[in-house]
């Protein structure tokens, strides 16, 4: 197929464009790199052209509310626009654990990204949305800030530490959007992707650190709520990766923990674990 990769200069986006290219696939990048705006329907609907599949893959997890509308809500809302003027009908879309109807009055991402969520299951195309936790490489993605927590003498968490995420490897989310286009059977699902075990955060940032040749360190448990209720004022004076947003304080405490069956059973991906994806 001729799959135009919306974001294909990003983390996840590159590694998905390297994989589609790798499955025989012809690979169309969009991205502001390739002088692409996904908040400018012409821009989309001239990429479009000629596509037989849309990987829509674009995403912020911070700005205002304006522009984590512009890009999480209406940007799905132009990729799709963009496929039936070009006569596109195969639409795979990166969404997110946590995004859901519950979820969306809590935080903007979230709220923004189940808009987008919401304007692709309502298209009449043949969509598959895709909800992995975090995503990571060594030292790549959800990990880079994790990876210099675990370098401090002492580990900062928030909250009691024992809220549960289960982070997956880029290549099986790479995996997932390719093996979506040759199932038929993926056409209007939403799968989870996750590892194969899911940790407490406690847990995460030591297995980060023993992953990155490093023992694990003392933790300094932050109570939750007082972290949440400063979070604003520390954003001014704190360096990463100690600076994090109320909105980021919310979607980690209520974390990733998700069902794996089906991104094994229908997508064929045995997913990666920890030890065996940063050898990779």
């Amino acid at each position: 197929m001729r799959v135009l990769v919306t974001g294909a200069s990003g983390f996840i986006g590159s590694r998905v464009a390297e994989r589609l290219r790798a499955d025989g696939h012809e690979v169309v990048p969009f991205s502001r790199r390739t002088g692409g705006d996904i908040t400018d329907p012409a821009s989309i609907e001239r990429a479009a052209q000629g596509a037989d599949a849309i990987a829509h893959l674009v995403a912020i997890l911070d700005g205002s509310p304006e522009q984590l509308e512009a890009v999480n809500a209406q940007g799905p809302a132009n990729a799709v626009a963009a496929g039936k003027a070009a006569g596109v009908r195969r639409f795979l879309h990166m969404s997110a654990l946590g995004v859901n109807e519950e979820h969306a009055p809590l935080t903007g991402y979230w709220g923004s990204k189940w808009r987008g969520v919401q304007a692709v299951m309502a298209s009449g195309l043949d969509w598959t949305v895709f909800e992995p936790s975090f995503v990571f490489a060594r030292g790549g993605g959800a990990f880079v800030e994790f990876e210099r927590l675990v370098r401090l003498p002492v580990t900062p968490v928030i909250g009691d530490g024992r809220y549960r995420h289960q982070p997956v490897w880029v290549g099986d989310v790479a995996a997932a959007f390719s093996r979506a286009l040759e199932r038929p059977e993926t056409i209007g699902k939403r799968y989870q992707l996750g590892g194969p075990q899911a940790f407490t955060f406690d847990d995460l940032l030591d297995e980060i650190a023993r992953n990155t040749g490093r023992r694990p360190h003392p933790k300094l448990h932050a109570p939750a709520g007082l972290v949440h209720a400063q979070a604003r004022i520390l954003l001014r004076h704190l360096p990463p990766p100690l600076r994090v947003t109320p909105d980021q304080i919310t979607m980690l405490l209520a974390g990733t923990e998700c069902d794996v069956a089906p991104m094994r059973g229908e997508l064929g991906i045995d997913p990666a674990s920890m030890g065996e994806a940063y050898t990779r």
